[in-house]
Formats: structure tokens, C-alpha cells, sequence
């Protein structure tokens, strides 16, 4: 599962670059907004698969260690929710540009689930 992650996150380093570089195109400020929103997306990519990863061993366990693997799942998506709404509340971001920062990931997903798995392994 590590090597599958880690190729899941290089692609979306690529991804993530590849729409840094276009950012510059619109200012500073866009690429700035848009590698804002990237980095949100990052930790919260690590921190998903962090809490599955819990949610999945603890199946295998004692009833408290779920319930504590599902209260961190649920934690680690209000906290991303937070954030999110803390940068463009509070921060003066380029609300487009953020957006395609957070939804960079998209096209990370799809070129991952369709790289054949003997590819992946």
C-alpha cells in the first residue's frame, strides 16, 4: 500500500506543478492562492490516508481502537472543512485560483486509477 500512496502523490506533485506553472500566467497572487489551496490538499491526502489506515487495523482490534479511528477520520474532515473556510474567510486568496489548488487532485485520481495495477505494484 506505501508504494501505491507514494505514486498517488507524486502524480499529484506533477499535477500540482504543472498547475503552479499555468497559475503564473494570471499573477502572483493566482499561483500564490493556487499553491495555498495545494497545500491544504496535501495534508489532508496524508492525513486521510493516515486515518483509513487506522480504521483498517482497527478493525481487526478492540472496539475502542475503531471508535477512536473513526472520531480521527471525522476530526481530520472537519478540520479540513475549517481550514478551508478559515483561507477564504479570512485570507486574501484568489477564490478561483484556491479552489483549482484543492481540486488539483482530480486529475491526480484519475490518471492513478488508470495506470494498470501491475503498474502500481
Amino acid at each position: 500500500m506505501r508504494q501505491r500512496s507514494a505514486s498517488l502523490h507524486a502524480k499529484y506533485a506533477i499535477t500540482l506543478a504543472l498547475a503552479f506553472a499555468g497559475g503564473f500566467s494570471y499573477g502572483c497572487h493566482a499561483a500564490w492562492s493556487l499553491a495555498l489551496g495545494g497545500g491544504i490538499q496535501v495534508l489532508n491526502l496524508t492525513a486521510l490516508e493516515r486515518s483509513v489506515r487506522a480504521v483498517l487495523s482497527a478493525e481487526h482490534g478492540a472496539g475502542s481502537a475503531m471508535r477512536v479511528a473513526q472520531i480521527a477520520l471525522f476530526l481530520r474532515t472537519l478540520l479540513f472543512f475549517v481550514a478551508v473556510s478559515y483561507v477564504l474567510a479570512v485570507v486574501p486568496v484568489q477564490p478561483l485560483a484556491f479552489l483549482a489548488g484543492l481540486l488539483a487532485v482530480v486529475p491526480a485520481l484519475i490518471w492513478h486509477g488508470l495506470t494498470p495495477s501491475a503498474a502500481r505494484s
